[in-house]
């Protein structure tokens, strides 16, 4: 595989100093693994000197800017459709990669089935974040993720062994541009943030196209990104948890959602409003006055009975 084949698109909101901090290591990193290659940033509608800063500090870099502010999934199109390479890495301004963080993430791509890989996401301490596998069970309706420990990662990589996970964070993975178009990209149900990654690797997995955590590529992430500093913590609170309520009406079967789900919800609500945790009923609320357009969002991506079954099973697939 050709190392020019390297996109790397950076969405921006108002980022102005992560990106001053980050994209310096971005341009080394591609730099590393070749002397072609692009970095694009999507600026989505900043108020701050993000595009100054881009157009005087870093020339080399493809400036494209939303007029206004579109959110995320919109952000990354914008970023996709002007690529001009198949193997696109998406990094979020708040990310910061190690030098050598590329190469192992392509190797992956030799084999035609692998949508999109993980790198080893650590905090600024070296803590590897949760989120860089991601191994789920059922539990009363609802996904729980299994934790994890590096040292058997990476003893099952040095055994040759592929490391599959149901979803790659979408502010740092390594994807196939045709499969992405293929799935129609990020749905804009998920607005305006979490859980497009999840629903789009989960669409790719009941297409056949697998996503794969590589710990041998590594990425700080600082925690100081977009979401947090321009959202009250209740407001993202509340959007993931509603996020959560679409991602398992699309792809649950009927069947779990009656016996497993719905009784999983009302244990949850009675739990949490006991504890005077009002966030969940309010997510709950929200997510059914969209229960429409879920059901619309089903209908178009022709989810049925055996695609349905097939969330339950591809987690059982995925260890």
């Amino acid at each position: 595989m050709p190392a020019s084949s390297v996109s790397i698109i950076v969405p921006n909101y108002n980022g102005e100093a992560l990106l001053e901090k980050n994209l310096p290591a971005v341009l080394k990193a591609l730099e590393e693994y070749t002397d072609t290659g692009e970095v694009i940033v999507v600026d989505d509608g900043s108020r701050d000197k993000s595009a100054d800063l881009i157009t005087t500090r870093f020339p080399l870099i493809r400036l494209l800017t939303n007029e206004m502010n579109k959110g995320f999934a919109e952000t990354i199109h914008t970023g996709v459709q002007h690529a001009v390479n198949e193997f696109l890495i998406l990094l979020n301004s708040d990310v910061h990669p190690d030098p050598d963080f590329i190469a192992p993430l392509m190797e992956h791509f030799n084999n035609p089935a692998t949508f999109s890989v993980s790198p080893l996401i650590c905090d600024p301490d070296g803590s590897p974040q949760t989120v860089s596998w991601n191994i789920g069970v059922m539990r009363r309706g609802s996904i729980k993720f299994r934790p994890w420990d590096l040292a058997e990662a990476e003893e099952r990589v040095s055994k040759g062994k592929t490391l599959k996970s149901l979803f790659a964070s979408g502010g740092s993975v390594a994807l196939r541009k045709s499969m992405f178009h293929s799935l129609g990209g990020f749905l804009s149900l998920y607005k305006p943030f979490y859980y497009e990654d999840v629903d789009l690797c989960t669409r790719a997995w009941l297409n056949g196209w697998q996503t794969l955590f590589e710990p041998r590529s590594r990425v700080i992430h600082d925690h100081v990104g977009v979401i947090r500093k321009h959202f009250h913590s209740r407001r993202i609170r509340v959007t993931r948890l509603r996020n959560r309520f679409f991602y398992l009406w699309l792809y649950l079967s009927g069947k779990s959602i009656l016996t497993s789900h719905i009784p999983g919800i009302l244990y949850r609500l009675l739990f949490r409003t006991l504890q005077l945790d009002m966030a969940y009923m309010t997510a709950l609320i929200q997510a059914c006055k969209q229960l429409k357009e879920v059901n619309a969002c089903r209908t178009r991506l022709k989810i049925g009975k055996e695609k349905t079954n097939s969330l339950e099973k591809l987690l059982m697939e995925i260890k």
